[in-house]
């Protein structure tokens, strides 16, 4: 299934990704890297790629992810702990925190945060339009 499908299905949103992220037992949490060498902790791309019935779906998820909601940009910093908004205790916790900010609309998805970043830059260089 090609991952603008997945934008398109009733039955995978963001409050699937946040109810899998909630069901992941802690201590399967990792940071600064994907996945452990033994393949037992993932840090959220981990998790959102375990998410897939397949390889194929998972690369799909992890697609719509990125395009839809946030990229590994953001996450990375909140997954391990230097984001100063998310001081949580552990990685579980902060992006959990992150995901539900995210689907409030506290936090930015991810055309949103690009346009932001796009205005951003145009100010720094005193230009209102390139």
């Amino acid at each position: 299934m090609a991952y603008r499908e997945l934008a398109e299905r009733d039955t995978f949103s963001l409050d699937d990704v946040i109810s899998y992220m909630e069901a992941t037992p802690d201590e399967s949490w990792n940071v600064d890297t994907v996945r452990s060498s033994d393949g037992a902790r993932n840090c959220f791309f981990g998790h959102l790629f375990n998410m897939g019935k397949d390889e194929d779906e998972s690369n799909d998820i992890w697609r719509w992810f990125e395009s839809y909601w946030s990229t590994t940009y953001v996450i990375y910093r909140i997954n391990d702990g230097s984001h100063e908004r998310y001081p949580e205790e552990t990685a579980k916790q902060r992006v959990i925190a992150y995901l539900k900010n995210l689907r409030s609309g506290v936090e930015l998805d991810t055309m949103a945060s690009m346009e932001e970043d796009y205005q951003n830059s145009l100010r720094i260089h005193g230009r209102s339009d390139i």
